[in-house]
């Protein structure tokens, strides 16, 4: 089971500003950790249009004024469309290649859109 806690988000500065807006909500809840095997949760979707919004808008002013980064968004597109995939197959069959939920592919996508964050796992 993976958790993503308001501590794994990437900070404020990271984000693009056409994303803050599912942004904020997580962040003030710093406790409450979001399970990536619960899909549908308010939380979950919070995160899921966070993670969304930040592959087609990535934050291109997240580097210092020296640096000059180019963000390629297309692998975190593809890493999006099987996710999508993924939910689909929840959504109509109930299951999408033998498992209940997607959370191995809403992490991948948090993973690309914040390649320097890491989710945190939690067994119980």
């Amino acid at each position: 089971m993976t958790k993503i806690t308001a501590s794994n988000l990437p900070p404020l500065s990271n984000i693009s500003p056409l994303c803050v807006k599912y942004y904020k909500p997580l962040a003030k809840k710093k406790k409450k950790a979001i399970d990536l095997d619960e899909i549908g949760t308010p939380r979950y979707n919070l995160l899921l249009d966070l993670m969304k919004c930040q592959s087609k808008h990535p934050n291109k002013h997240a580097f210092g004024d020296n640096e000059e980064k180019i963000i390629d968004s297309k692998p975190c597109v593809k890493v999006e469309k099987a996710y999508n995939s993924c939910h689909a197959g929840i959504m109509g069959v109930g299951n999408y290649k033998g498992r209940k939920n997607c959370g191995q592919e809403i992490e991948s996508l948090f993973l690309c859109v914040n390649p320097h964050f890491a989710a945190t796992r939690i067994n119980r």
